[in-house]
């Protein structure tokens, strides 16, 4: 039992210890990332890539819009070519014969009967 409670009360320090740790190297990391995002020269970076995107997007969205043009275009081409060298379904003249879908429609189709006379049967004939 004591053996129990050592254990219960070592995994709980260290996970005290540990969150506490965590903690504070979270604090660290979070600043050391505010001050890396408010440098001058990184924002003076971020700036630039700004401008870069918003000169180079009517060049990329009609370039997207070609490409979408051109795709359409293809899969049309391609779906009419297919319907219309479709092979021909051959059809059977006559309907073939029904095949139950259920082992109970099997069981509850009526069978032919057998004839009543000249079978095999325990009484007399005479």
């Amino acid at each position: 039992m004591q053996g129990k409670a050592a254990l219960v009360l070592g995994a709980a320090t260290g996970y005290v210890f540990g969150a506490k740790a965590g903690t504070q190297r979270y604090e660290q990391i979070k600043a050391k990332a505010d001050r890396l995002w408010r440098d001058p020269r990184v924002q003076d970076k971020a700036a630039q890539a700004q401008d870069l995107a918003k000169q180079k997007a009517p060049k990329l969205q009609e370039k997207a819009t070609q490409a979408v043009a051109k795709a359409k275009g293809k899969a049309t081409k391609k779906r009419t070519s297919a319907t219309t060298t479709a092979p021909e379904v051959a059809t059977p003249a006559t309907k073939p014969p029904t095949v139950p879908d259920t082992p109970l429609e099997a069981s509850v189709r009526p069978t032919p009967s057998a004839p009543q006379s000249g079978g095999i049967s325990g009484g007399s004939d005479v």
